[in-house]
């Protein structure tokens, strides 16, 4: 059976948006955390090695994060602790840090009280507590007893969209209602104080940090609003074996649990992002890219496929905005071979 295409009945607003920016002193400075993670120690007793501190350093240098503008909870913060550790309660008390404070300055923003709020949809792929992350909202703020809460959990990071593919569903159903949307990913159940550097990626990219929006639907709430969701598209490779095995969290050779990111995890997310890019680019082109097409299928046509190429558009003349991934500097390497933007207009756009 095919999907069937949703076509959406009433306009799908974001009426406003909150990033939660931790305190200074969780931000965290490469060159001081590098010196203070050779104190930290194994469960085993045994100093962090060499090796693992110079693979955990390449891969953060490599990753395009900012060597002095990121985040992590004390519990994990080199210049906070010599005995870095997770945990259900650690893990909890972040949550209630990063995505409370998102949801709090989101709240002022809008003026919505907690009592207003219909559907409620948090996102975060290691941390799955019971009770969920929605119901720990829910005490937080007192919301309302009929409210619609659901806690999306182990997607990865493609979590946020889907967040937003769902709520964008739900609000088809319940025109006019606040739908409150919460992303963010729990440093402190996603550590990892073994030695495996599959798991080990996960500790120099994963980083402190979460957002809350507010989105609505209805024509009547477009003068409230600041942005509007015209398209969504999603796109799962899990039918193939490397795309459902490129990530794993579970326990290391020793027992110490972990999140395993493989080698083909950047070769599954180039194809999902070029399998998603053919179906959203005829919508997104201009009108000179859509004629140079025409032109470029004619010569396929008329030529054969063998001896005209393939026509594919300079993305940065239809598309405003990009915002890719920041665990992975090399971004064209993950567009799956489509030319979408040179590396400098991906970071400057």
């Amino acid at each position: 059976m095919r999907q069937t295409k949703t076509v959406l009945r009433d306009p799908v607003f974001m009426v406003d948006f909150s990033v939660f920016k931790p305190e200074d002193e969780l931000r965290i400075n490469l060159n001081q955390c590098a010196d203070s993670c050779w104190k930290w120690r194994h469960p085993d007793g045994e100093c962090v090695s060499q090796d693992t501190h110079e693979f955990v350093k390449k891969v953060f240098e490599k990753s395009g994060i900012d060597n002095n503008g990121s985040y992590l909870p004390k519990n994990l913060h080199p210049q906070h602790t010599q005995d870095p550790h997770g945990g259900q309660d650690e893990s909890f008390a972040e949550a209630r840090l990063v995505m409370g404070g998102a949801v709090e300055d989101l709240l002022r923003k809008t003026g919505i009280k907690p009592e207003e709020i219909d559907i409620l949809v948090t996102t975060s792929s290691v941390f799955a507590p019971t009770p969920s992350v929605a119901s720990m909202l829910i005490n937080m703020f007192k919301m309302r007893e009929d409210v619609q809460a659901y806690s999306l959990a182990g997607m990865g990071c493609g979590a946020g969209v889907i967040g937003i593919h769902m709520v964008r569903d739900i609000l088809q159903a319940h025109p006019g209602a606040n739908a409150l949307f919460i992303c963010a990913e729990i440093c402190s159940a996603a550590f990892y104080q073994g030695r495996d550097k599959h798991c080990l990626v996960s500790n120099a990219l994963f980083r402190m940090g979460g957002c809350a929006a507010m989105l609505t639907s209805g024509s009547s709430e477009r003068s409230r609003s600041k942005y509007q969701l015209t398209h969504s598209e999603r796109v799962h490779t899990g039918a193939r074996d490397t795309g459902y095995n490129c990530m794993y969290v579970g326990p290391d050779d020793a027992g110490l649990p972990g999140i395993f990111l493989y080698k083909d995890l950047p070769v599954e997310a180039g194809l999902a992002l070029e399998k998603c890019l053919k179906k959203i680019t005829p919508q997104i082109m201009t009108w000179s890219q859509y004629a140079a097409a025409a032109v470029a299928i004619g010569k396929r046509r008329w030529y054969g496929k063998d001896k005209a190429p393939l026509y594919v558009p300079d993305f940065t003349e239809c598309v405003d905005h990009f915002c890719l991934h920041a665990g992975e500097n090399e971004r064209p390497a993950l567009l799956g071979g489509a030319a979408v933007c040179s590396k400098g207009a991906c970071a400057g756009r």
